[in-house]
């Protein structure tokens, strides 16, 4: 009988190793040091830079889990957290992290952690009151913890930047921190540019003249507990006694399609990554180094839910905080050898075990110079996942850790791979026909991403014999209706499409249980505004809004018997029309529990066109409008149609139980509005109505009260 050669089916080796939960004997008392962890709460930016794919559409599917933290994120990763024994917090993007205000400050307030850094583009910050009443709401939060802790905004400043912001959130926080938080010592500004950039030191000399600048060195920590290092240090001094610290960090030159042909092209990028690796990671990025001796783990949790330590995230053994506690994602990152040994081992050994049979996967990783990135390139074809583990294991087989008895239940030509000379498994991983091609053919492709496949075979990423390249291209052929003969054929595509089906192809999210991915149940009490006197007069008001119109009697009853709504059902936060009788209704319903409020365009009620202002009697009798409420797709003349108007509502609502923490929301509106809504909810036929109860479960909306009008 033919003897097995085990990387023909890795995937069914590698999962025998990983089910042996106590194949490698460890010391977990040598990671009980601080922690050190960078969480990205959001792949949403906003700023819109011409070069950047982190300007996405803000997400609105699947609880948010895929793009964003959901409300039930921001609580597990909070425990997650505080079990991790955090000493450094770093809230950080990728996407814009203040966009996520109220995880922002919840983190600052329930984490734990010595020392808080909040990474910004200053998008938020670009309008110098709304940074103000930030600052202030940030401020609040830390006045609320239980333990001390130092918060710093470290605000990046660059020419790429500043091509849609220009000067104004460095300058808007340079002042406000100048005036109002010089003496904070708990409460700082940094401020974050890279090597070669002028933006910084342009503006500086242009509106805020009277500086001058220290050098503090290089390659020092940013704290004094968790080691965190700077590559370059600098102090700027204003005349008024006010200063700040200035990282300034290297250029990563970041690409997801380079060339791998081309070496003088990715020479510089991967010079800078080794640098990094040495001089910044200590040859050890899993590790967070303490002062004191001690070692903790540098934890990476992303937008989507994924944790792992920083650089070790492997496809087949991912781990996310919706599902798996801090306890459980400890327990499985030191069981899998291919794992543990990075953050043992370090990455010059991780490295040099890949250069034994996929050079190209390092220089992948090191070209591609998304750190995040790097443990899914290096180990995306299964059969170098394998090989590592086998090699690993040899190691600490050669070390006495390996649980012999563990040992003995792997598959008999398993351990007898374990047994062979790197020279005897090599031969073995090369003798072996499976490839990367068969891990792709596997997949559900379409056309698009398959081809998205076959350019980065193009440009060296993976390697295919000629046979398995003519395979590549006739299956292609087949889901294309194309005719190409030729991997040159492939032409790069350009724009922010393909960089974002590339983000998601290394950005492997683990398949959660159904139960993981179902958001919390919320209610929304919606509540038509007060009456007033144009509605006693009969007019169509639509989007007009009505300076100085004024409640009637039974208005301000209404309005009375919201708030006491407000009190009974525990309403934690208020959303309102920004239009005046809105805006007015809300305010005065919510003087005695005094709850958020925040005014918004899209509750808006329906925009009634050209018939704005006229007798409702006379609005109804119009053809026009008899068509677009028989037919929902038809505007009102120079209005907008009821789908358009339900659209808009139900993109409103589901921004805001993705992003509220609240359970118990009231929304102030418009009653025409209020009650398309209603029907388009619970598909029943419309009804004039003031009140309406909706209940969001498992990621549905459901009716469950109205009151009609009357």
């Amino acid at each position: 009988m033919a003897e097995i050669n085990i990387f023909d089916n890795p995937q069914f080796y590698r999962e025998r190793i990983l089910e042996q939960k106590t194949l490698i004997n460890t010391h977990d008392s040598l990671y009980a040091g601080k922690s050190l962890i960078c969480v990205f709460f959001t792949s949403y930016c906003g700023v819109g830079c011409p070069f950047c794919f982190f300007s996405s559409p803000s997400p609105t599917k699947s609880g948010g889990i895929e793009d964003k933290f959901s409300s039930e994120g921001v609580d597990k990763f909070i425990e997650f957290a505080n079990n991790a024994n955090v000493g450094y917090l770093q809230i950080s993007g990728g996407g814009e992290p203040f966009l996520e205000r109220e995880a922002i400050l919840k983190s600052i307030e329930k984490i734990k952690a010595d020392r808080i850094i909040l990474v910004t583009s200053g998008i938020w910050a670009y309008n110098g009151k709304k940074a103000l009443s930030y600052l202030q709401d940030l401020e609040n939060a830390l006045n609320k913890r239980e333990t001390p802790t130092r918060l710093s905004i470290r605000l990046s400043v660059s020419n790429d930047h500043s091509i849609k912001l220009k000067h104004y959130p460095l300058i808007n926080l340079l002042n406000i921190f100048e005036t109002k938080y010089k003496d904070n010592k708990n409460f700082t500004l940094q401020l974050k540019t890279f090597d070669g950039d002028t933006a910084l030191e342009q503006y500086l000399r242009e509106f805020k003249p009277g500086f001058s600048i220290d050098y503090v060195g290089v390659n020092k920590s940013d704290d004094n507990n968790v080691v965190k290092i700077m590559p370059k240090q600098f102090k700027i001094n204003f005349d008024t006694g006010y200063s700040v610290i200035v990282g300034c960090s290297r250029v990563f030159d970041s690409n997801l399609r380079p060339n791998l042909h081309d070496k003088s092209s990715i020479a510089r990028t991967i010079d800078v990554y080794n640098k990094d690796t040495v001089q910044s990671q200590s040859n050890f990025p899993s590790i967070a180094f303490n002062s004191n001796g001690k070692r903790g783990l540098d934890w990476i949790i992303e937008y989507n839910g994924n944790v792992c330590t920083w650089q070790n995230r492997v496809q087949d053994n991912l781990l996310n905080i919706y599902e798996d506690d801090y306890h459980t994602v400890y327990k499985k990152t030191l069981a899998d050898p291919l794992t543990l040994s990075f953050i043992e081992k370090g990455a010059a050994y991780r490295e040099g075990i890949i250069n034994e049979i996929a050079p190209h996967s390092v220089t992948l990783m090191k070209s591609v110079s998304v750190r995040d990135y790097a443990g899914t390139l290096l180990f995306e074809e299964e059969k170098t996942r394998l090989y590592y583990t086998i090699r690993v294991l040899q190691d600490y087989i050669k070390e006495n850790r390996v649980n012999k008895f563990a040992l003995s239940r792997l598959p008999l030509e398993l351990q007898k791979a374990l047994d062979l000379s790197v020279n005897e498994l090599k031969r073995n991983y090369k003798k072996s026909g499976y490839s990367i091609l068969h891990q792709e053919l596997k997949k559900d492709h379409d056309a698009t991403t398959f081809r998205d496949f076959l350019e980065l075979v193009k440009l060296g990423h993976y390697r295919l014999s000629t046979e398995e390249l003519d395979r590549a291209i006739s299956h292609y052929n087949r889901l294309s209706g194309n005719n190409i003969n030729s991997i040159s054929e492939i032409v790069q595509e350009t724009g922010l499409d393909v960089e974002r089906r590339l983000t998601k192809r290394v950005m492997t999210m683990k398949k959660l249980s159904e139960s993981s991915t179902k958001s919390a149940t919320k209610k929304i009490y919606i509540y038509r505004h007060g009456e007033t006197t144009w509605n006693a007069a009969g007019l169509v008001k639509g989007q007009m809004d009505d300076y100085g119109v004024e409640f009637t009697t039974k208005g301000l009853e209404q309005i009375n018997e919201i708030a006491r709504y407000f009190i009974a059902n525990n309403i934690e936060e208020i959303y309102a029309s920004d239009l005046e009788r809105a805006k007015n209704t809300a305010v005065l319903a919510n003087k005695q529990i005094g709850k958020p409020l925040s005014f918004h365009r899209e509750l808006r009620g329906l925009n009634m066109g050209v018939y704005q202002g006229m007798k409702f009697s006379d609005f109804l009798k119009e053809k026009p409008v008899q068509r677009a409420f028989r037919y929902h797709n038809m505007p009102i003349p120079g209005g907008e149609s009821i789908n358009q108007l339900n659209k808009r509502l139900l993109a409103f609502l589901n921004k805001v139980v993705l992003e509220s923490t609240c359970k118990n929301i009231a929304i102030i509106m418009h009653s025409a509005a209020m009650s398309n809504l209603k029907a388009c909810i619970s598909k029943e036929k419309y009804e004039d109505i003031e009140m309406c109860e909706i209940l969001f479960e498992n990621n549905k909306f459901r009716v469950i009260k109205t009151r009609q009008k009357g």
